[in-house]
């Protein structure tokens, strides 16, 4: 691929940027992706939204999705789940299209296609896209290392950034305005409208995407939905909320709805998600692992940031991807892109052989597969919980302080939360119709009440399987009594 001033091409295309910098594509004959999700995705030929969304794909910000793995570190217990966040952001692309085209649909149906707004449509379909360009490095896990560092941001926000910037490719083809509009989409803590609900909702395509792509990949039974059912059924009704900064204070918001009869599917849409969690995404092993990973990035920035001889004791060059990123936080942005998954699994044999201690000794337990060993709390009678946790972060408040044990009490998980008819988070509410008015799901649904409250997760993991095996023995022993 070339680049000059005012765009690219390479061998497949030719994308001329005109002085605006709206991009123009020449000898666009349509392209084909196949996915093993969703089957042949198309991008049009003729269609300027799908021309520039394949232009998007081509950009060094996108294609560094290929190298950033979409569940992290969840191979370690499922070897198939390394698919990238590229294919899940054509997923979700392609989803958003369908999303789109119900909109359009119900307006039609309802009598007004006129108010459809096919532009605003467009960029969320874009925004779509690219709602995922911000993820680091094993995503989560790096997040939660730069939280601690007090130098943390949303992945939406990086995302914002990314396509904000003036000196990337990805800002280059949207051009200026456009670029604006859908980083400040991506960047808000709500949906503004039925259009932004398209990728951020209840029932958006980010999840119509990684509940079944995650599902297929990991090879769980996990998360079963009928897809083309509740897409059939699936409406656009008004629902009143509440909003303090207009005059009168309630008014109309179009939001998505499912007709009465797909209640079951519906319900099995938020079961599926739920066991996904519980399953995949908060496997022991997994959160293990991403603590793990965790604590030696944070004993690497840490080296990093206070220490001199920071490629002995590191064993990483002064010019890696990750050393520069910790060192300094000028050219953040640029560092931050030249980091994934990568990056960090090339630099653990070189960890491995760092003067540190503990970078080594994480770095070749990563390599080697040789993991911390989990204690649940959870197999402690549920009367004497409190009181093991109490017992454990006592006598081993040491072991925690220094990395020896891993306390992980951050995994919670819930089927769904009712908002109530007041809240203005619409559109994170999911609607069933009610006859002629859409009602949230819990008012309809025994099933999806009763699974409401929080489940929490609190695991201790292990540097020394001897210790953990003496923790067990005692509190089973004891009946959770320590």
């Amino acid at each position: 691929m070339f680049f000059c001033d005012r765009g690219y091409y390479d061998k497949h295309r030719i994308i001329q940027c005109s002085p605006d910098t709206h991009c123009i594509m020449t000898n666009f004959a349509g392209k084909r992706i196949r996915d093993p999700v969703h089957g042949l995705i198309v991008f049009e030929e003729g269609n300027p939204r799908d021309e520039l969304a394949w232009a998007l794909l081509n950009t060094p910000e996108m294609q560094r999705l290929r190298r950033i793995r979409q569940l992290g570190v969840s191979e370690f217990v499922y070897p198939g789940a390394t698919h990238s966040r590229f294919a899940h952001s054509v997923g979700v692309y392609h989803c958003a299209k369908q999303l789109s085209k119900i909109i359009h649909r119900e307006f039609r149906r309802q009598g007004k296609e006129e108010d459809f707004d096919q532009d605003k449509a467009d960029d969320a379909i874009l925004a779509a896209l690219l709602h995922d360009i911000g993820h680091g490095p094993f995503s989560h896990a790096f997040e939660g290392v730069q939280h601690s560092l007090g130098r943390g941001k949303r992945h939406e926000l990086w995302s914002a950034e990314i396509i904000r910037n003036e000196k990337g490719e990805i800002a280059r083809l949207l051009g200026e305005e456009r670029a604006e509009r859908i980083a400040s989409m991506l960047a808000a803590d709500d949906p503004q409208d039925i259009y932004h609900a398209i990728f951020s909702s209840s029932f958006d395509a980010d999840r119509l995407d990684y509940i079944q792509r995650d599902r297929m990949m990991t090879g769980t039974g996990a998360g079963a939905i009928d897809f083309d059912w509740l897409m059939h059924n699936l409406r656009i009704a008004p629902v009143n909320v509440f909003n303090p900064e207009i005059e009168g204070g309630e008014h109309a918001v179009d939001t998505f709805c499912f007709d009465r009869k797909a209640l079951p599917a519906a319900e099995q849409f938020l079961y599926s998600r739920y066991t996904m969690h519980e399953q995949v995404y908060f496997h022991k092993v997994t959160r293990c692992v991403e603590h793990m990973l965790r604590l030696l990035l944070k004993r690497v920035a840490h080296i990093v940031q206070n220490e001199n001889a920071v490629e002995e004791e590191t064993g990483l060059p002064a010019k890696h991807p990750l050393v520069r990123f910790y060192a300094s936080s000028a050219d953040e942005l640029v560092l931050y892109t030249r980091l994934d998954d990568l990056a960090i699994l090339g630099a653990l044999p070189l960890m491995a052989q760092a003067r540190d201690r503990q970078v080594a000794g994480l770095a070749s337990r990563l390599l080697l597969r040789d993991l911390y060993k989990t204690f649940d709390l959870a197999e402690v009678p549920s009367e004497h919980r409190q009181e093991a946790e109490e017992w454990l972060d006592e006598k081993y408040a040491k072991q925690l302080q220094g990395g020896m044990i891993i306390k992980d009490d951050e995994a919670k998980i819930g089927i769904y939360s009712t908002l109530g008819a007041g809240e203005r988070k619409v559109y994170k509410r999911l609607h069933i119709m009610d006859g002629d008015r859409p009602c949230e799901v819990t008012t309809l649904s025994p099933m999806i009440k009763a699974l409401e409250p929080k489940k929490s997760f609190i695991r201790y993991f292990f540097a020394e399987e001897a210790i953990r095996d003496e923790v067990r023995q005692r509190l089973l022993r004891g009946g959770g009594r320590a």
